[in-house]
């Protein structure tokens, strides 16, 4: 089959869907939705996974999360993992001293930190005069963790580390808790109370990047305060998050050290596992794009029932356009039309439906992103080269599968037969 041979049947491909325009797009429906549900949920994934991205690069790409449970759960855990023991301050003193690879230690508390499966402790209320702030993540940390967590400080400054040494009440806040408490002045040098203790506002923190499709990100409503203090307030609460820096270039060396240390200091036997989490930037974007390889596949299930839809719907308007035709096969064939030459005929035809219904599927799925987009720009909707690939030849594949068999039985016509059908 010759280009000029394409040329003319996906010319008469196109009169045709022109000519029956109502019944093509009734025909295109199922494969349009098929690359329709491609795009669209290939475009909300990509911008989730931009958001984690840089929410990653904001935190620092050298930084490693220590923590007693997995970071992201996706189901029940195993009784051994529910029991683990919190990682403790001396775990981290005992990093800092051995672990050459590592430039900074930043351990912390955060209040109402649940295990997993129960309920966490409401959080405390934060006051100022009549104003309440009733959702606040108070978290006890050191100085350090300005440094290790790129903590974009407003106004005022961080806690520094005399007064973290004499359990000052000082904090700095988080930008929803400047916004709940202080709408319309300073909160430099201003008294709250959080817990049923005052504390002295020394800081305020820029507003963080939104979490995935714009949702609330959780850093806006910290409340930081020393370590000690929080440790004073709090003596109970021991759960402790640990997140380090690493010298540029040691990545490797350090989790290998880490690893080493709490290993022994937390007794675990030479052949078991870790009985801690240690997570990386890497190691959350992986495991982000495993869950995101699910709900890819789910994707795929979705769509190629749409395709199938659409194809059977295809199968049965070419089966229809082959009796409609007949007679119009059977003058073909009566002047020299090969058997080749039918079946590429209307082959073409089925693949141009099914493209024709693929491409408006790719430019709606486009309009859809890009206003979504432009209306809210933290819902960041992006269309990734692979899905409108896959949608689009998803689409054209549909045409050729489906189309076959009207295309041989077209082919397979007995010219005299044909000429002869009213």
């Amino acid at each position: 089959m010759n280009w000029s041979s394409i040329k003319e049947n996906t010319t008469l491909a196109m009169q045709t869907l022109a000519a029956h325009k109502f019944r093509a797009s009734l025909t295109i429906l199922g494969v349009f939705i098929g690359v329709l549900v491609i795009v669209l949920m290939a475009a909300v994934l990509n911008g989730f996974r931009q958001t984690v991205l840089d929410q990653a690069e904001s935190f620092g790409t050298r930084n490693v999360y220590l923590w007693r449970y997995p970071f992201i759960q996706t189901g029940r855990l195993p009784t051994e993992v529910i029991n683990r023991k919190p990682l403790t301050l001396e775990d981290a003193q005992a990093i800092e001293q051995e672990a050459t690879a590592v430039e900074f230690v930043s351990p912390g508390l955060i209040y109402g930190l649940p295990r997993p499966g129960e309920m966490p402790l409401p959080p405390p209320e934060a006051r100022y005069r009549d104003r309440v702030m009733n959702r606040p993540r108070l978290i006890g940390n050191f100085p350090v963790a300005e440094l290790v967590l790129n903590v974009p400080v407003d106004e005022g400054r961080y806690f520094v580390e005399a007064e973290a040494r004499h359990r000052s009440y000082v904090c700095v806040l988080g930008f929803n808790v400047v916004e709940a408490l202080f709408p319309a002045e300073d909160p430099i040098g201003k008294t709250i109370n959080v817990g049923g203790q005052d504390f002295t506002v020394i800081g305020t923190i820029k507003k963080q990047k939104a979490g995935p499709f714009g949702s609330e990100n959780q850093e806006d409503n910290d409340i930081l305060i020393p370590y000690w203090t929080f440790n004073k307030m709090f003596p109970a609460i021991d759960d402790h998050f640990i997140i380090l820096r690493m010298y540029e270039g040691r990545m490797q060396e350090g989790i290998q050290q880490i690893e080493q240390t709490l290993r022994r200091r937390r007794n675990v036997p030479l052949r078991s596992d870790n009985n801690f989490e240690i997570g990386t930037p890497e190691s959350f974007i992986s495991t982000f794009d495993d869950i995101v390889g699910a709900v890819v596949g789910v994707m795929m299930l979705i769509s190629s029932i749409a395709f199938m839809v659409g194809g059977v719907g295809v199968m049965n308007i070419m089966l229809v356009a082959v009796t409609e035709r007949t007679r119009e096969i059977g003058i073909r064939k009566a002047v020299g039309a090969r058997r080749s030459d039918i079946t590429w005929q209307f082959l073409t035809e089925a693949v141009t439906l099914t493209g024709a219904g693929g491409m408006a599927g790719l430019l709606f799925g486009w309009f859809i992103s890009w206003a979504v987009s432009s209306l809210i720009p933290a819902l960041a909707m992006k269309i990734p080269v692979w899905a409108a690939a896959f949608g689009f030849l998803g689409s054209v594949a549909v045409g050729m599968i489906f189309g076959i068999w009207p295309a041989v039985k077209a082919a397979r016509l007995d010219p005299i037969a044909a000429l002869r059908h009213e």
